[in-house]
This record gives C-alpha cells, sequence and structure tokens, in this order.
C-alpha cells in the first residue's frame, strides 16, 4: 500500500492486489527479482471504463494472476502524463483501440511486450496467461518483442534530430487537413459515433483554417454541431458546463463526466465561433462556461480542480436529472414553464426521473429559479466522484481561456482578466510551478497564459515574468541539438521516464504549446530572433510527421496556420 491523492488509486488499493507505487524503486525490484511487470494506467474521468477496471481487478482470477507472476502498478493519467502518452504510443504501434486505460505488460527492466485496452476479465487473463507462460518456457520469443516495441518507441511521437530548414508554406497546412478533414468531418461517422466526444481543440483549429481560408463545408459542419451541443443535454443549463461525452451524437444520454481542461477548450471554441459567426448563443455558452467554472469548479485560495464525475452509472444516476413531480412541488403555479425551459416532456409519469436539456427556453427562467433547481440537485451529491487534485497545467489553461474570452465579453472583460490573473497568481503563489511536481507541461502552459494576459492589458508585471520563464525554459528544458524542447535535467530520478513528446493526444503535448509560445514571445520582443528561429525549428522538424497524422498534430497545425496569417485566437479581421 502507498499514499496516494488519486480518487481511482485509492479505490484500487481497495482489492487484493499489491499495488506498487509508479517509482524507480519498484522497476529497480522488478530486475532484482526477475519478475514481469503489470502497469495499468487509468482515472476516474470515464464511469463506464472505471468501473469496468475496478471489477476487473476484484475478479479473484486476475488477482491470483496478478499476484502470482506480476509485479503490479496503478498509474492515474493525472500523476504520471508520461507513462500515459507511452501507453498511446504502444497502443497504437500494436493497433488497438485508443482508451483512456490502459494495460501493459512488460520485462523486467522497463522493456514492454505487449498493451491493450479491454477491461473484460475473459480477455484479460488469456493475454496475461499467454504473457505469463511466455516468460516462463519461450523467455527469448518476448525479449525479441520487447526490443521490437523498444525500437518502436524511440521513435513515435519524439523528434530525434534537427531537420534541414524547409518553406513553412500553405501547402504543408492543406495537405494536413486534406489527410484526416473527410474522416473527421464526415457526418455519417459523426451521428455512428459511440461515444461522441466533441473534442473542441480539434474543432477550433479547423474552424480557424476554415474562416481563414472560407472553406464553407467545414463552416456549416462546425456551426451546425455547436448548435447542436449548446441546444442539448451536453449543456448543462443549471450550472453551465459541457459534459465530456454522450453516449451517441443524438446527445440524448450524457455520460456526466465534466473535465476543467475540456471545458476550458469548450470556452476557447465557442468564443472562436463567436468570432467566425457572430452567433449571440456562442457567446452566451463561453461564458456560461466560465461562471461554471468559477462557481463549480473552484477551490477557494488553490485553483480548479480536475475532474467531476458520477460514483454510479450515468443512466442509474438522478443528480443531473428532475422529475415532474419535484418541479410541482417546488414552483407549484410555474412548473410546466420551468419544464419547457428544462426540455422535459410533460406527458410521462411525474415521478419519473428525466435528463435536462440546454433549450431557447432557458431564459424564461429567473435566478430566484435557478437557484432552488442547483439546491434540489445538491440534495443527491452524494452520487457525484470529484477529483479534487488541483494541476498547473490545467489552471494555466483556464486562466488562458479566460483571457480570450475577454476579448468579446464587453462589459464582463475585466471581470474574466481578474479571474486570470488571479489563477495565475495562486499558481505562482502556491509555488507548484518551482517544485519537483512540474515539468515541461506545466511551464509551457504557465507562460502561454501569462503572454496572452500580458498581450491584452501591457503590464510590465506580465512582460517580466514572460521573460523570466522563458529564460528558464530555455536553460532547463531546450535541446539545441535537437531543436526541441525536453525534459528538465533537474527531474533526473524523478520517474524512469523522461521525455516531451510532440503528439497531441488528449491534452496537447509540450512542444506544441511551446511553439506558441515562440510566436508569442516574438510578438512580444521581435527584436530577438531566437523566438522567430526556435519555432521555424521546431516547424522543420515535426513537418515530416504531419501528413497522416490525424488529429493528433493538430496543435501543430494551429501554429502553421497562426504563423502563416499573423493571428493569435483571432481571426484575421478581427485583429
Amino acid at each position: 500500500m502507498f499514499k496516494t491523492d488519486s480518487p481511482y488509486i485509492k479505490e484500487l488499493l481497495k482489492c487484493d492486489i499489491e499495488w506498487k507505487p509508479f517509482t524507480r524503486e519498484t522497476f529497480e525490484t522488478a530486475i532484482k527479482e526477475d519478475k514481469m511487470l503489470f502497469v495499468h494506467i487509468g482515472n476516474i474521468s470515464n464511469t463506464e471504463n472505471r468501473n469496468l477496471a475496478y471489477e476487473l481487478f476484484h475478479d479473484e482470477r486476475v488477482v491470483q494472476m496478478l499476484q502470482k507472476h506480476f509485479i503490479c502498478i496503478p498509474v492515474d493519467t493525472e500523476d504520471v502524463p508520461e507513462a500515459y502518452l507511452i501507453g498511446m504510443d504502444l497502443l497504437l504501434i500494436n493497433e488497438q483501440k485508443i482508451s483512456e486505460h490502459i494495460n501493459i505488460f512488460s520485462l523486467p527492466g522497463i522493456k514492454p511486450v505487449t498493451s491493450f485496452s479491454s477491461l473484460y476479465p475473459d480477455d484479460f487473463l488469456q493475454i496475461a496467461t499467454n504473457v505469463a507462460t511466455a516468460f516462463i518456457h519461450k523467455r527469448p520469443k518476448l525479449e525479441t518483442a520487447a526490443e521490437y516495441l523498444t525500437r518502436r518507441l524511440q521513435f513515435s511521437g519524439l523528434v530525434t534530430r534537427k531537420e534541414a530548414p524547409a518553406p513553412i508554406a500553405p501547402k504543408i497546412l492543406h495537405a494536413y487537413i486534406r489527410s484526416w478533414s473527410s474522416r473527421f468531418l464526415d457526418k455519417t461517422t459523426k451521428y455512428n459515433r459511440q461515444p461522441y466526444i466533441l473534442t473542441a481543440r480539434n474543432l477550433a483549429f479547423i474552424l480557424e483554417y476554415a474562416h481563414t481560408y472560407q472553406v464553407k463545408e467545414y463552416l456549416n459542419y462546425i456551426d451546425e454541431t455547436l448548435t447542436h451541443v449548446y441546444y442539448s443535454p451536453m449543456f448543462d443549463p443549471i450550472e453551465g458546463g459541457i459534459f465530456r461525452q454522450a453516449t451517441d451524437y443524438t446527445l440524448k444520454e450524457p455520460t456526466y463526466e465534466l473535465s476543467v481542461y475540456e471545458n476550458a477548450n469548450a470556452m476557447i471554441l465557442f468564443t472562436t465561433a463567436y468570432r467566425c459567426f457572430k452567433k449571440r448563443i456562442y457567446k452566451e455558452a463561453a461564458q456560461r462556461i466560465a461562471e461554471f467554472l468559477e462557481s463549480s469548479m473552484h477551490i477557494s485560495g488553490k485553483g480548479f480542480f480536475t475532474y467531476t464525475t458520477l460514483n454510479v452509472n450515468h443512466s442509474e444516476s438522478t443528480y443531473y436529472k428532475y422529475s415532474l413531480k419535484e418541479l410541482q412541488e417546488n414552483f407549484k403555479q410555474r412548473w410546466e414553464s420551468i419544464a419547457i425551459a428544462l426540455g422535459m416532456d410533460l406527458k410521462i409519469s411525474a415521478n419519473a426521473m428525466q435528463t435536462i436539456s440546454n433549450t431557447p427556453h432557458y431564459w424564461n427562467l429567473i435566478h430566484s429559479e435557478t437557484e432552488l433547481l442547483l439546491k434540489i440537485r445538491k440534495k443527491r451529491i452524494k452520487e457525484l466522484l470529484p477529483d479534487k487534485r488541483v494541476k498547473t497545467g490545467y489552471n494555466c489553461k483556464v486562466a488562458t481561456a479566460f483571457c480570450i474570452l475577454s476579448q468579446i465579453a464587453g462589459n464582463y472583460k475585466y471581470r474574466y482578466l481578474a479571474t486570470a490573473a488571479k489563477t495565475i497568481d495562486t499558481v505562482l503563489k502556491n509555488k507548484e510551478i518551482d517544485s519537483l511536481t512540474s515539468d515541461l507541461y506545466d511551464y509551457a502552459h504557465l507562460l502561454n497564459s501569462i503572454l496572452n494576459i500580458y498581450l491584452i492589458t501591457k503590464e510590465n508585471r506580465y512582460l517580466s515574468l514572460a521573460k523570466k520563464y522563458t529564460s528558464y525554459i530555455f536553460s532547463n528544458h531546450y535541446q539545441s541539438s535537437v531543436g526541441m524542447f525536453t525534459k528538465s535535467p533537474v527531474h533526473k530520478g524523478k520517474t524512469p521516464l523522461k521525455r516531451a513528446p510532440v503528439i497531441d493526444y488528449n491534452t496537447l503535448s509540450s512542444n506544441s504549446i511551446m511553439a506558441e509560445n515562440m510566436l508569442l514571445m516574438n510578438k512580444v520582443d521581435g527584436k530577438d530572433e531566437i523566438y522567430i528561429n526556435t519555432f521555424k525549428q521546431q516547424i522543420y522538424n515535426i513537418e515530416p510527421q504531419l501528413v497522416g497524422s490525424g488529429p493528433f498534430m493538430a496543435g501543430w497545425g494551429t501554429q502553421i496556420l497562426r504563423y502563416l496569417t499573423g493571428f493569435t485566437h483571432l481571426p484575421p479581421d478581427e485583429q
């Protein structure tokens, strides 16, 4: 047993498996005992997968297999992002389904032999049995497999050499978009996608691209999608905020998972959509997400926490639902109007708990009514499972989102800027950014948020901070021989993994964030050519990987677009 702040791992520790912490000492123990490793990577965000994992590791057959043959390590994706990124790379190499929950079997000494995402006991046992048997009777073959995967990993999602200069031209961007947009933006695929996830970051990139080059097909797709999402159960009308996913594109069954990072991305997406389409509802959506983050995902003095999800299956939960009977008892004369505003069906049983929806009639509600609806909801608070860890990178992303929103917010501009500034002050005050728990990802996001605040406020304090952290990042993270940013040498020995990949999986890669920072620093301090030259070298390095990588390089596509058009977050006619 070991101490952890992860609500996911705390639950895993309740099973009979002797879990070991993800430390260098654990890996050295595996080598000393010549015992294989089993690494499980996951988090609480996906209710269905989380519950499947809990059931899997309480299965007696699985417990016996793991206890007998493996040293077992649980990893929360929020605690060791590098392990998760390597796990994702392994799934791609093994042509497995991409998932937030990953199982890896490895030889002693961090030599992975296979990875998979299935959480069903029979599947798991078949693979575990084959691996354990091979380790005893066919170890040379496992060694060969491990060598192959290790070689593949050395080149997966990493830049290993400095590429020669080449023109950064629109044709690069067009080729990249063409290589995956037809699949990503296919309406039939969207309607059949299960589960449906908004992927706000990718849509924001395509929206900027489509607005710049006036690709009507893409613009129509995104406009239709965002309107559908906003007026659906996926957008919570009571507290605001967008649920991370729904069972399909009908959006009738959200899975009620709320991520601070994804809501920050959604805020940026709707802000960009407002600029492009000039539709009031998109500005409205962005501001309601901001209100949700401030009121529902903020801990005073600490910042914004990571997740809120359910401790029961979404179909069984009642936390986000209401019955007509509840409305009748609490609102007397107005219950029908409130039910209509929430998209409820007046014809079904009054006792039935109904999924509510954001509708155009929402604004018929008055403040006291929404407050009472929230009070009713809070009576079922025990159904919620929050992850109240405050992550530096995510908080900086929220600060950046508030900066971007402030530019369209009118009278609310300074309020949102104040939230952004307060968030960064909290990060700096808590000194998390200067501790061993921070890495390039945190520093990149911090610098990005500081630069965004400075570009709006022009306050010298933020310029000084931007220069300070830019200098720090170059001194500790820049690998001049390759022309990319990597993990700091001061973290040596922190974990067995030390890499800064370039692939944008669920979050942007540290290097693509730094590419934006280099563009912004060039805008702030264009006299020093180190910033634009560093940016260009990064683009030279990733260009060979760009076409064919799909949305996994969308962060890089965004920065190439901004370099070519000279704008940041804004369509050209808004600068």
